[in-house]
């Protein structure tokens, strides 16, 4: 008699891999990994019915980019005041430039100031600033950092991701177990595309000569700086900011990155497509098939198991993806202001030139309208020095505008400017932050 509890696992079995036909980001993620570095390890991967169309039409731009439906992310120029769509979203995220705080201060995180209660100062919303100093680095060759022996696991964790599949193919065979067949076959295909990808394949970032200027002659002076802000949206909560060359943050985030093989992407594209494909069929033509669930289970059990490799790669070597980059990235840990108008006064405090004819505050106009409240918050903001803002502050208040500050003790906007200088003030000074601010500027030949 059958096991009514051992027919009903059975039965789940059967319908369990099909959640994992919607997958879609996973597929653009590996394939972007694989370009990028010699340093990753391809997972098992799924895809639905709507990637076969971004996969067989696929180009460097999309891939690297925007892969889904939604809207792109945004950045803005302290420099130039100017904003514009994010480019190579994807490529960033891998690279840890774009980061997000889903769990507000915990950790790590640096929380520069509480305002006390009772101040006439009201917390409207939280803002989670995450910063990364980029300087550009020499760089002949991906994987020639002194990490050959990683690359070397690397390529051996990918044969046996191959071999394996091919193993249980050959036994599936042997025993008329062809949907069984199909469904390792295809884990062996895709692992075996994304390997030409990663040996056959490289990144190709604009601007190469002028950082190729840099790199010889940091301290010159002559290069010019800036600050990039990128969102989802801008009434985000995260805000990521990249401090850097001018040119060399343009070519991040605002001019595409190139693949140098763009035809033989198209057509690992299509491959994937099809297997991706075969795959999907498989696994649906095994829905309701109880004699035949241990073969969506094995699948499963196989998916699994290689979604390990990458992510203890990434947790052991979390810089790989962003050799990119071309830089070595400096990434602060979360700063959590109490408000968005704080985070605004401790970003225009970063290193950045000025542009003729561009108001310095320009590139605020994305976050609050230029109006006259705004320009009388930035005439106050602009009365402070951030780095000796605490020391100046008694000289402010009891010196020769003591008559002004105490006509103002009860004035909210005034309270609420002074309280939101002070958190920026911390937050600048904070040894998680000053430090690799002051060894930023000594690497691009700025005055300590």
């Amino acid at each position: 008699m059958e096991n009514p509890v051992l027919s009903s696992i059975l039965t789940i079995t059967a319908y369990r891999p099909i959640v994992l036909f919607t997958e879609s980001l996973r597929v653009q993620r590996t394939m972007v990994a694989s370009i990028l570095t010699p340093r990753s390890i391809a997972p098992a991967i799924t895809g639905c019915a709507k990637d076969f169309h971004r996969l067989w039409h696929l180009d460097d731009g999309q891939l690297l980019g925007n892969f889904t439906d939604e809207r792109a992310a945004s950045a803005t120029s302290v420099k130039h005041g100017s904003s514009f769509p994010l480019q190579n979203q994807t490529a960033l995220q891998l690279a840890g430039v774009l980061r997000r705080d889903r769990g507000g201060a915990a950790g790590a995180a640096i929380v520069p100031y509480e305002p006390a209660v009772g101040q006439g100062f009201q917390v409207r919303r939280e803002t989670v600033v995450h910063l990364s100093f980029a300087i550009p680095h020499h760089q002949e060759r991906r994987g020639n950092e002194g990490s050959g022996w990683l690359v070397a696991i690397c390529w051996t964790v990918t044969v046996l991701e191959f071999a394996i599949p091919i193993a249980l193919a050959a036994y599936m065979v042997l025993w008329r177990y062809y949907i069984g067949f199909f469904l390792m076959s295809s884990i062996s295909l895709s692992i075996l595309i994304l390997a030409v990808l990663r040996f056959s394949t490289h990144p190709i970032m604009a601007n190469e000569s002028e950082m190729a200027k840099f790199r010889k002659d940091p301290a010159a002076g002559r290069a010019k700086l800036d600050v990039h802000v990128v969102a989802d949206h801008w009434n985000d909560r995260n805000l990521n900011l990249v401090c850097g060359y001018t040119s060399h943050l343009h070519a991040l985030t605002n001019i595409p990155l190139q693949v140098s093989r763009p035809r033989l992407l198209l057509w690992a594209g299509r491959g994937l497509a099809v297997v991706m494909l075969l795959q999907a069929a498989s696994l649906a033509s095994l829905i309701g098939e109880k004699n035949n669930a241990w073969l969506s289970l094995s699948w499963l059990a196989l998916y699994i198991c290689m979604l390990a490799p990458p992510w203890l790669l990434n947790a052991y070597d979390p810089e790989a993806a962003s050799e990119h980059c071309t830089a070595t990235l400096t990434k602060i840990p979360p700063i959590h202001f109490s408000c968005r108008r704080a985070a605004l006064v401790f970003i225009s405090r970063l290193p950045s030139s000025s542009q003729a004819h561009v108001d310095k505050w320009a590139w605020t106009n994305v976050f609050m309208p230029d109006n006259p409240r705004r320009r009388m918050w930035q005439d106050q903001v602009d009365e402070f020095d951030l780095l000796t803002f605490e020391e100046n502050l008694p000289a402010v208040l009891h010196g020769r505008q003591q008559e002004q500050i105490l006509s103002k003790e009860n004035d909210p906007e005034y309270l609420k400017s002074k309280t939101l200088l002070r958190e920026a003030s911390a937050a600048y000074h904070h040894p998680q932050v000053l430090q690799p601010l002051l060894a930023y500027k000594k690497c691009v030949g700025l005055s300590m």
